[in-house]
């Protein structure tokens, strides 16, 4: 039971309960010691109370840096670009302890990351630190009532600062493709232009691709762990190389990696970065390097293919998602009919 004593200036509160490390709190009144009192020790009874002071030595970047390594090796889902996003978070929430990390804060972060960021951006760097408060449960073994992270996100999409990511249906334009391939920066860029526009691989399956994927004698790919909704590892695909990709390959091997990888570059977020500089040198400004996937399907399409056998290329196990892909006009249905 709690013990409150009067001071010169006010009350101390202190509870002694076995399991529990001692709470000693001062107050001004007496009535507020006892309300702190029973709050606490009903807090101890239904297994709901939080050691505020054992939060405030758990920093969010412990976290953050913590439930990476555990999720990685282990489950595999992290991509390039959420080790990117992790790190970023990381230097962002340097010296954030657990109970500093409240909704105002991270109101404030919101409202400060989205005058350089998207919707969809600022609503996955949350995702991850929600999952990060959420495993803090299991890493710190710290009893959390609610997550602020969860909280506060309701009101943001409420205030239309977070959101889903918007599909874009950008083609090349006439012209375009010259330009890009006339910029006289980042020359290793040119084969993997080539490589995305006529295989439909994405960025991150581009970097991590080895020699010992790239099959010149049978003209396939072996890609390793395609993007799947579900199925995070095992989801490998071989596709066929066609002649302008084989092309590439081979002028890639002007600017390989170490070892047997394809690609120099460290991080695949290099390519896309890359890529910026040249559309920007080029004079082009809405085009993005994962367009350069959607115009190899839309290539496909074009050659008459059928959804099935663009899929065996894509990668697409959910083939309504390739619907938005074939743009056909009605003249097209009447040239088939």
């Amino acid at each position: 039971m709690a013990s409150i004593r009067k001071r010169k200036d006010g009350y101390t509160v202190e509870i002694r309960r076995k399991g529990f490390p001692h709470q000693r709190e001062f107050f001004p009144t007496q009535l507020a010691a006892k309300r702190w009192s029973i709050k606490t020790e009903a807090a101890m009874d239904n297994g709901t109370w939080i050691d505020v002071q054992q939060q405030g030595t758990v920093y969010i970047s412990d976290v953050l840096l913590r439930w990476q390594n555990y999720i990685h090796p282990n489950i595999k889902i992290f991509c390039e670009s959420k080790l990117h996003s992790v790190a970023f978070l990381r230097r962002e929430f340097a010296g954030v302890t657990l109970d500093q990390f409240t909704n105002e804060l991270i109101m404030a972060y919101g409202k400060k990351r989205r005058k350089t960021v998207s919707k969809s951006t600022l609503n996955t760097e949350l995702s991850y630190l929600a999952q990060c408060v959420d495993f803090s449960k299991t890493i710190f073994k710290i009893p959390l009532l609610a997550n602020p992270v969860r909280e506060i996100r309701s009101t943001m999409s409420q205030l239309n600062m977070i959101g889903s990511s918007v599909h874009l249906d950008r083609r090349l334009r006439e012209g375009e493709y010259e330009r890009l391939m006339a910029v006289p920066l980042t020359p290793w860029l040119k084969p993997v232009i080539d490589i995305a526009m006529f295989s439909a691989m994405r960025q991150g399956e581009i970097h991590a691709l080895t020699w010992d994927d790239v099959d010149f004698k049978n003209n396939t790919i072996f890609i390793k762990d395609r993007k799947h909704p579900t199925k995070k590892i095992g989801n490998d695909q071989i596709i066929p190389m066609f002649p302008p990709v084989r092309e590439a390959f081979l002028r890639a091997q002007d600017y390989t990696g170490v070892g047997r990888r394809v690609l120099h570059v460290r991080e695949a977020n290099s390519i896309s970065d890359a890529f910026a500089r040249v559309r920007k040198h080029a004079g082009i400004y809405d085009l993005r390097f994962h367009d350069l996937r959607h115009e190899a399907i839309s290539l496909l399409f074009g050659k008459k293919w059928t959804i099935p056998q663009v899929a065996a290329v894509s990668g697409h196990n959910d083939w309504s998602q390739l619907k938005r892909y074939t743009q056909l006009k009605p003249g097209d249905l009447l040239d088939l009919y």
